[in-house]
């Protein structure tokens, strides 16, 4: 049914779009050099028809795909688990217990990630190719119908329109979207559904789709009396485009993810460092390339000059053709028929293809993020460690925005999701899984990435451990007393943590390693005292020889 409440939304909803158009268009732009896949801002694409015709280099597409594969691979390693739960305060995140249950978040938390209906793995590959090119994307998180897992969709960016909240954070996201009449059905329901869909329904019409918009919509901007539950802060709501309401229900995520790479303060937008500035060079590498093809054709197949009384019939210049000339034209005049040299150059253009080549390799991080293979060879700890800190130098413009805005969020927006299903075990009524550790009750819980650059920092870790280990060895040579003045179990501590793959419950917790310092003291005692008691025996024994040998000599 249509109201006024539907009707003020698709007002606002018209307005959010209307102030994005001059995005839509530079991104548009954008997409024709380095995301043809995409160029459907502005314009429409005919998929099964070839939407790249206009391109003559596709160098520009490469490099964007290079680096959006590369945001992919550096956050989510395919060889190694990516992220594990960890809680604000390391200390705690140390107890065995609040270690072990923390695992126990990131196994349900991976598990649901990469199980075959979540639509995860395709949804962060779009997300991040979107984020490469435009500087930002949209994924929807949200529960399936029966709310037993999580679905991933990452939507075109020409659909959405979003706000900032007063933190500055995304918080309001409406959003275009066409469904076909039996879609509509499965989520709504036939009986709210407007009579046109009703129709399309019972023809059993499976192609035609209905303009709708999803809204989530934070609940004081949406109506401030409205009676939601107690918690609810968004509003999800499914309008068409009359104003008609199909479905309004409370919301206790904000259930977008909307990364955003950089953005100029004062607007909502953000954009992409990389396709801004190579844009200029991307026109120009395609008029360069056109041109080294024109000269490259005039090089091999020269156009010709002919003089015009002397070419008696048609010029064939096929291989085996004949060209008629006057027999009475004389050729000390010039030749009748001779080519146009031009394009000998050639090479010089290509110089200047691979010269903007490269500084579109530069804007797109493509030379910089390259693996530390460098590091993995025989270097002295210094050289290595200058390696490991060239290449976070290089990697955080890329690594910060993307962990904190994509990765970071997503997992953040998991746990809140499959803790309110109960996805960690049942939970009390204050939704806190009853399993939890109570060291672990009131902690933030954020999450740790193992990655390409967590790498790096971690080699720092255990470099700066070896490195205090030399350094201490040197000391205690001069001064043995030195080496009290290290702790080192702390320092060994943090840098088995930082060795790749470590286990949480490979080392065990305080008071247990306590207790085993101490058996292994009271053992490393009683072997002295056994040994102390050995060297009395030897040595009492040596006197009773003695004293048996002196007296057989005074007897004889």
């Amino acid at each position: 049914m249509t109201d006024s409440q539907g009707r003020d939304l698709i007002d606002m909803d018209g307005r959010m779009f209307s102030a994005k158009g001059s995005m839509d268009s530079l991104h548009q732009e954008i997409a024709e050099f380095f995301y043809v896949e995409r160029a459907n801002f502005t314009s429409e694409i005919t998929y099964g028809e070839e939407f790249a015709s206009h391109l003559t280099d596709f160098y520009p597409t490469l490099v964007r795909r290079e680096l959006g594969d590369q945001i992919g691979t550096m956050v989510r390693p395919a060889d190694r688990p990516w992220f594990k739960a960890a809680a604000s305060n390391e200390d705690i995140s140390r107890d065995r217990s609040a270690a072990s249950f923390l695992e126990f978040m990131t196994n349900v938390n991976r598990s649901i990630l990469y199980s075959r209906d979540s639509g995860y793995r395709r949804a962060a590959k779009e997300n991040e190719h979107d984020f490469a090119t435009f500087g930002m994307g949209w994924t929807q998180v949200s529960y399936n119908k029966t709310r037993d897992n999580l679905m991933f969709r990452t939507h075109h960016p020409k659909n959405c329109a979003g706000a900032e909240g007063p933190d500055g954070q995304v918080w309001h996201v409406h959003r275009k979207c066409d469904m076909t009449a039996h879609v509509m059905a499965h989520w709504f329901g036939e009986a709210k559904l407007p009579q046109a869909v009703k129709n399309a329904l019972n023809e059993k019409d499976v192609k035609t789709s209905f303009k709708l918009r999803h809204i989530f919509i934070p609940v004081e901007l949406y109506s401030p009396h409205r009676k939601f539950p107690k918690g609810a802060k968004w509003a999800e709501i499914y309008v068409t485009e009359d104003g008609t309401i199909l479905q309004e229900t409370p919301a206790f995520t904000f259930d977008y993810i909307v990364p955003r790479w950089q953005t100029v303060s004062g607007h909502f937008y953000a954009f992409s460092p990389a396709t801004i500035i190579a844009l200029p060079q991307a026109r120009m590498i395609q008029r360069m390339m056109m041109t080294i093809i024109e000269a490259g054709e005039k090089q091999v197949d020269p156009p010709l000059i002919g003089t015009e009384d002397a070419i008696t019939g048609p010029v064939d210049i096929t291989a085996g053709g004949i060209t008629y000339v006057d027999s009475e034209y004389d050729e000390r005049l010039g030749a009748a028929l001779r080519p146009l040299e031009l394009g000998k150059n050639v090479g010089l253009g290509v110089d200047l293809i691979t010269d903007a080549r490269r500084m579109l390799a530069d804007a797109f991080y493509i030379n910089k993020l390259q693996p530390m293979a460098t590091a993995q060879q025989t270097k002295t700890a210094y050289e290595t460690s200058q390696i490991v800190q060239e290449y976070i130098r290089n990697a955080l413009p890329l690594f910060e925005p993307i962990e904190d805005e994509w990765t970071g969020r997503t997992l953040d927006l998991v746990t809140e999701k499959v803790m309110r299903a109960g996805g960690y075990g049942p939970v009390d009524r204050n939704g806190i899984p009853e399993d939890m550790p109570d060291i672990l009750l009131g902690q933030n819980i954020t999450y740790e990435f193992n990655n390409s650059l967590k790498e790096a920092r971690d080699r720092q870790v255990i470099t700066g451990f070896m490195e205090s280990g030399q350094l201490i060895a040197q000391a205690a040579q001069f001064d043995p007393s030195l080496v009290a003045e290290v702790d080192m179990r702390t320092a060994f501590r943090d840098a088995f943590a930082a060795v790749p793959n470590a286990r949480a419950d490979w080392l065990v917790d305080d008071k247990a390693a306590q207790q085993s310092r101490a058996a292994i003291q009271e053992q490393q005692a009683g072997q002295q005292e056994m040994a102390e008691v050995g060297q009395g025996a030897a040595v009492a024994g040596q006197a009773a020889s003695a004293a048996q040998q002196i007296q057989q000599v005074l007897a004889g």
